[in-house]
C-alpha cells in the first residue's frame, strides 16, 4: 500500500500527543481529512464552523492533560476562523496544532477569496512550522 503525506503527517499526530482532530471541510485538506478518518488512533470531528473547530481543540487540550489539542481548516477564511480558540490556548498555555489549506504556490497573489498569509496572520501569537 503506497502511504501519502497524509498519512505521514496524521501519523505524526498521533506522535505528538493528538488524538481528536476538529475541523471543518474544504478542498485543500480534503487528503488529510481521510488519513485522519483512516487512522486507527485519531478521530475526526466535523464541526460547522472553523471557529468552533478551535474552540473544542482548545477545550480538549485544557480538560485532557497531555492531549495536544488539535485544529484543522481549509485556505482562505477558514483559516482565519480559528483564531479564537488559538487565542484562548495560546492565552491558558496549552499545547496545539493548528493545520490550515494553503493555495498553491503558483496560485498565489491573485487575489481571490483563498489568497491570504497564513504565516503572517499567525506570527502575532503563534509558534509556526511551515512544510
Amino acid at each position: 500500500m503506497t502511504r501519502t503525506v497524509a498519512d505521514f503527517v496524521a501519523e505524526a499526530l498521533v506522535s505528538a500527543g493528538v488524538t481528536h482532530v476538529f475541523g471543518g471541510h474544504g478542498g485543500a485538506v480534503v487528503p488529510l481529512i481521510e488519513a485522519i478518518e483512516a487512522h486507527p488512533k485519531l478521530t475526526w470531528v466535523y464541526m460547522r464552523n472553523e471557529a468552533n473547530a478551535s474552540l473544542a481543540a482548545h477545550a480538549a487540550a485544557k480538560l485532557n492533560p497531555g492531549v495536544v489539542g488539535c485544529c484543522l481548516a481549509t485556505s482562505g477564511p477558514g483559516a482565519t476562523n480559528l483564531t479564537t480558540g488559538l487565542v484562548c490556548g495560546k492565552m491558558d498555555a496549552v499545547p496545539m496544532i493548528a493545520i490550515t489549506g494553503l493555495k498553491p504556490s503558483y496560485k498565489a497573489g491573485l487575489v481571490d477569496f483563498q489568497d491570504i498569509e497564513n504565516d503572517r496572520l499567525f506570527a502575532g501569537f503563534l509558534t509556526i512550522a511551515s512544510v
